[in-house]
């Protein structure tokens, strides 16, 4: 049965190939529409075909038809992208603490990463945002795998909309986030990260750095040294794989300056 939902976006991953979607990018974030808040994964969503006028940003308020999904992860929903409205001036602002946007998100907060491995072997749970003990690097690291032979074909193609869309790049390296958790037991974690903001980085910042290791340097200076700073509210948005669902990842990072 559908419903229309009132969401913040809080996550949007780098586009992705799926056999089945062709070019297909994760988005997640908070239902605002309901008490408690919840988390909510729109699957799929072909972000780069969506008309201009829809293209949300991270902290947009959208409101949207939603149906039952067949990921069966249980935050996903499949979104009716016809019915995709951003409410204009609903926006959540940064600024300082972010003020605006840490009651959405701070609700939400759970102890650790090992605490959402825990739940997701008890009840499925594959969302959840918490706060690292430490932060120890951000790993950057060589990927020269190119696109496989049925993906290749779905990276480039057109759309009605789009004829001329752009080919999806793949993007010649990894981001890792390592660090340990606040539970005691932690042995640390090494995951990446698939944000689409990093790989965005990196992608406008060859032009003003093209010596590889000068604009691998910069994306370290900001994703590690400036959000990860101990001056930060440092969060990390999680996110596990639908086919590897023990397997999580990095969605984004909630950095706001501590009060």
């Amino acid at each position: 049965m559908s419903e229309r939902i009132r969401m913040v976006i809080t996550v949007k991953a780098y586009p992705a190939i799926s056999n089945k979607y062709g070019e297909v990018v994760c988005v997640a974030g908070i239902r605002i529409d309901v008490e408690p808040y919840s988390w909510v994964r729109l699957w799929p969503v072909p972000f780069r075909e969506l008309h201009f006028d829809q293209r949300f940003s991270k902290y947009d308020i959208i409101e949207i038809e939603v149906d039952s999904s067949t990921d069966s992860r249980p935050e996903s929903v499949r979104p009716n992208l016809d019915s995709l409205q951003i409410l204009q001036g609903k926006r959540l602002p940064p600024g300082g603490p972010w003020p605006k946007r840490r009651p959405v998100v701070e609700p939400l907060l759970i102890d650790s990463m090992c605490q959402l491995q825990q739940q997701q072997r008890v009840d499925g749970t594959s969302l959840g945002v918490f706060r690292p003990a430490e932060v120890t690097d951000l790993v950057i690291e060589d990927d020269t795998d190119e696109w496989k032979p049925g993906q290749s074909g779905k990276a480039s193609q057109s759309s009605l909309f789009f004829p001329n869309k752009g080919v999806l790049e793949k993007i010649p390296c990894r981001f890792k986030y390592r660090y340990r958790c606040s539970d005691p037991q932690c042995r640390g974690h090494e995951q990446s990260i698939v944000d689409w903001e990093i790989a965005e980085s990196y992608r406008n910042w060859r032009s003003r750095y093209p010596d590889e290791a000068t604009l691998r340097a910069k994306i370290k200076q900001k994703y590690f040294e400036q959000m990860c700073d101990p001056k930060r509210d440092t969060a990390f948005f999680a996110g596990n794989m639908h086919l590897h669902p023990e397997a999580f990842l990095i969605l984004g990072v909630f950095w706001p300056m501590k009060i």
